[in-house]
Formats: structure tokens, sequence, C-alpha cells
């Protein structure tokens, strides 16, 4: 363990380190999206890493980042607990599905890396998906679209669900203040959005992502949470789903690596929630994709790059 490092490396997994952990809770992702394409383009030769053992790496400096982030939301208080439980239920055996194919993917020994053409074609559409959300959001806004519901968002508005327990409801009202006495008040429609979340939990785990690159979309667009509680709860949901996918990829995992860039992360991922009520996160989201997008394609072309040698 650290046999290979030297300051400059330590140094710079450091740095990466911080990178991710800021990002990682400002969007609710793990940060596998910046992780990986890091580890490979930047320390493959000098680790030895294919994607297997980078994707895995990922989730192990994910746990890290997590776990922080967590901490500071709940400190926030804008983590939705109720939906993240049952966001849990389907998406750990989803995260268990995807170490598992992963090490399947492994075991054939493929004359290329799969694994890394998989994730580098879904960080590309991923990111395609991201920006071109965002743009759709400005013009709704730009039209005043955005603000013409006028739904009731009390449980006695809605008779079919006001009799029931509360573990058979299907739609939920939620109405708190976080920490800094910002209000927010939302209805939750559970079905379909908890069964996509078991795709979450297998993509994330198999491709080192954390899971969060599905969840956050799922909890915004099909659940209707605000996207200040989706962000804080998708990143509690990674906390509790990774380990069950580093727990199976344990023995493809550099702890030396996750432990240098957990360093990092445990630092900036505790202090960025903190202002991120303070910061419009749509042109900074928007930069973030195209970079997940250039990485992705450079990931691609080294691939292919070997294919026809």
């Amino acid at each position: 363990m650290f046999a290979d490092f030297n300051w400059w490396i330590v140094l710079s997994l450091f740095a990466f380190g911080l990178l991710s952990g800021a990002i990682a809770p400002t969007f609710g992702i793990g940060g596998g999206l910046l992780n990986v394409p890091i580890l490979l383009l930047v320390y493959k030769n000098i680790f030895d890493l294919d994607a297997n053992a980078a994707t895995a790496t990922s989730l192990g400096v994910i746990i890290f980042t997590s776990l922080s982030g967590s901490q500071s939301y709940i400190r926030e208080k804008r983590i939705d607990f109720r939906v993240a439980a049952t966001f849990m239920i389907y998406a750990i055996p989803g995260a268990i599905s995807g170490a598992l194919f992963s090490k399947w993917l492994k075991e054939r020994k493929y004359e290329i890396d799969i694994l890394q053409i998989i994730f580098a074609c879904t960080m590309i559409l991923i990111a395609i998906y991201k920006i071109t959300n965002v743009f759709i959001q400005r013009r709704k806004q730009i039209k005043g679209l955005l603000d013409e519901e006028n739904e009731c968002m009390s449980l006695e508005c809605d008779e079919e669900q006001v009799n029931k327990s509360w573990w058979r409801q299907t739609i939920l009202y939620r109405d708190f203040e976080d920490k800094r006495g910002i209000a927010f008040k939302y209805r939750i429609k559970l079905v379909p959005g908890i069964f996509i979340a078991f795709i979450g939990g297998f993509i994330g785990s198999m491709l080192g992502l954390g899971g969060g690159v599905v969840y956050v979309p799922i909890l915004t667009m099909v659940l209707g949470l605000p996207v200040a509680i989706a962000t804080a709860t998708s990143t509690f949901t990674i906390l509790f789903v990774s380990p069950f996918a580093v727990g199976i990829r344990h023995m493809y995992v550099r702890w030396d690596i996750v432990l240098v860039m957990a360093a990092g992360t445990i630092i900036s991922s505790n202090i960025v929630p903190r202002f991120l009520n303070k910061i419009k996160s749509a042109w900074i989201s928007t930069g973030f994709w195209i970079l997940a997008i250039s990485a992705a394609i450079r990931l691609l072309i080294s691939v292919l790059t070997i294919v026809t040698i």
C-alpha cells in the first residue's frame, strides 16, 4: 500500500478528492462521473488500473463523500428521510445486482474493456439529458410556465390517501423548514419512481457512479421533490447503498487511493452544502456535464485506439 506514491501523486489525488467532494453534494451524485475518468485518464498507467478497478475504487471514495455530505445535509435539515428509506428498499438490490454483473464481466476476461465502454456511453447519454433539461427549464422560466400549477399540498385534499396507513400510501405530502428557515411544501408520487431506483442502484454500482445521476432525476421529475431536497436525499441514499457494492467488489478496490482522495472529499463535501442555498446551480451544472461528456469521449477514444492497433 502506498508503494507507488510520491509527493505529486499524493497532492494530485488529494486535490481531485477536494474537487469531487465539492461537486458530489452539489448535484446529489456520488462523484463517480469525475472519479472514474480521472483514475483512468491520469492514473491508469501509474497504478496499472483497468475500468473494473477504477469503478470499484470510485465506489470506495463515494462512501466517504456521501458520509461527509450527509452529515452536512443533516445539519441543514434538508434530507427527506421517509423518501430516502423507501428508495433504499429498491436501490440496494439494484446495487448488489450491478456489482455482481461487473464482477461477472471481469471474470469473462474480454480483450477490450467492456465496462469502460459502457461507462463512457452511459455518461454521454446522462450528460446530454442533463444539459438538455437545463435549457428546457430555462425556457419555461422565461415563458413563465413553471408556476402554473396550484395543486393542494395537504393530505386532507386527497380522500383516497387520508385513511390509509403510512406504509400503504403512494402519495406523500411534505411540509417542513430547513435550518435556515426556507420552507418546502411538496407532494411526492412514489409510484413508479421507487421502482426505477433499482435501475439507479444497478447502474451506480456497476459503473462506480454511486447512483445519484439516476436518483436525482427520479426524485425531482418523477417523484416531485424540490431540487434542494432531492440532492440532499440522494446523497443520503448513496451513503447506504454504496457499501453493498463495495462489499462485493472489495478485492478490486485500491484502498490506498481511496484514503488519499477521501481526505479531500471529506473536507469539501462537508463545507459545500452550507453554501448551496446561495448558488444558482444551473450554469455550474451545465459546465460540469460538458466536462463529463469530454471525459467520456476521451475514454471511448482510448478504448477504440487499443482495439484498432
